[in-house]
């Protein structure tokens, strides 16, 4: 009676345990000695169609979604290659040297708009949507007749028990109204060439990006040859800006030294000035003047070296008041009233070495080319005027 009491008990605990495995899908040996799959085999290959779906889907989104952002880096170089551009002309880099960069942009836009990334993100998503809504969930769960038929062999099935859920639980940190944070400090390069050189394209196979890829590679060449040349202009102009101003120092600095020696005479009476307030010329030293006249006078020397190979030869410069007695008692009216000649400020020189003579080459150089250097011959002294001296040169500085 115990024996066979128990026998019950254990037949459907083993019918229990054979509902079990039937549900897992497993092969179930009959009392003849047969197998037979369990019913959960079409329920397995469904799920891994799904499984499928799902991963071809999640790819299709990330194809997309690196398309998008290789678009977006791509726009970034073309912003940025307008600014380049930009502080070009302003450099004043000439167009030849702009061309190819001008070329390179064009075709990375033309391969921007090649790279229909943002269209396949959005297609991607509304089919994730829209599977999610036709879709029937997945189950493991046995069908009815399935199991009546192991029931027939193996007893009643086991109890159906509940899976156990898979959602994960909410946490603050990924609670919709969490803040997204970072402490990672915002990277601003400071020049054109370092921002360019940091826009890359996300590492991906795709060949849609791979057009765009060589376009940012090329406009990347191009605006570094750009932006060598753009130094350069940029440091040739900074270059010239400095000597300009280098230049206009000295200008004013001369202009107020050549004052201040116009005014360093108005304290001395004609004829009576002394050596010490006057200038030496440095390729005659016993000729003396005023030192902004000797100024002038030894840079149209040299112009006049540079023609005829030889310094002027000065006959005469400042005189006193008793050398202008003397020649006025020598020569008359040749020589001026004592006290009013401009040889008695030191602004006035009798020249030789054919200067001295109308018509030759000298004195017709000097003509044409004392005035630039504020030296020039009196009406009075010219030939045809009052009192003709070819000789006799005045600074008017």
């Amino acid at each position: 009676m115990r024996i066979s009491a128990g026998l019950p008990t254990r037949v459907a605990q083993g019918g229990v345990a054979l509902g079990l495995v039937l549900s897992m899908g497993a092969v179930v040996v009959t009392a003849d000695g047969g197998e037979r799959t369990g019913p959960t085999t079409s329920v397995v290959d469904g799920d891994l169609s799904l499984a499928r779906a799902a991963a071809d889907r999640a790819a299709a989104a990330t194809t997309a979604q690196m398309r998008v952002e290789a678009v977006e880096a791509a726009q970034v170089a073309v912003d940025e290659v307008s600014r380049v551009r930009s502080d070009a002309a302003q450099a004043a880099v000439p167009d030849d040297a702009l061309a190819e960069l001008d070329a390179a942009t064009a075709a990375l836009q033309e391969a921007i708009e090649g790279v229909d990334g943002t269209a396949l993100l959005q297609r991607s998503s509304s089919a994730s949507r829209s599977s999610e809504r036709t879709e029937p969930a997945a189950t493991t769960t046995p069908d009815a007749a399935a199991l009546a038929a192991t029931a027939e062999t193996a007893g009643p099935p086991a109890p159906t028990t509940p899976a156990p859920t898979t959602e994960a639980p909410t946490t603050e940190a990924s609670a919709p109204d969490a803040p997204l944070t970072s402490d990672a400090p915002a990277v601003d390069p400071a020049t054109p060439a370092d921002r360019l050189a940091g826009v890359t394209l996300p590492d991906t196979a795709d060949p849609a990006t791979t057009p765009l890829r060589a376009a940012l590679d090329r406009v990347k060449q191009a605006a570094e040859a750009v932006l060598t040349t753009t130094e350069q202009k940029k440091a040739e102009a900074a270059a010239a800006q400095a000597a300009a101003e280098e230049a206009a120092r000295l200008a004013a600095e001369q202009a107020a030294q050549r004052a201040a020696w116009k005014a360093s005479l108005r304290g001395y009476a004609n004829g009576n000035v002394p050596a010490s307030a006057l200038c030496a010329l440095s390729f005659d030293r016993s000729a003396l003047l005023r030192c902004d006249a000797a100024e002038a006078l030894e840079g149209l020397d040299a112009a006049f070296v540079a023609e005829f190979g030889t310094h002027m030869d000065i006959s005469d410069t400042y005189r006193s008041y008793s050398a202008q007695v003397a020649c006025r008692a020598a020569k008359g009216n040749m020589c001026a009233a004592p006290g009013t000649s401009n040889h008695g400020m030191g602004v006035a020189v009798d020249l030789g070495g054919r200067i001295q003579t109308f018509g030759t080459a000298q004195h017709q150089w000097m003509r044409e080319n004392a005035p630039a250097f504020q030296w020039t011959l009196p009406d009075w002294a010219r030939a045809g005027g009052s009192k003709p001296e070819p000789w006799h040169w005045e600074y008017v500085g």
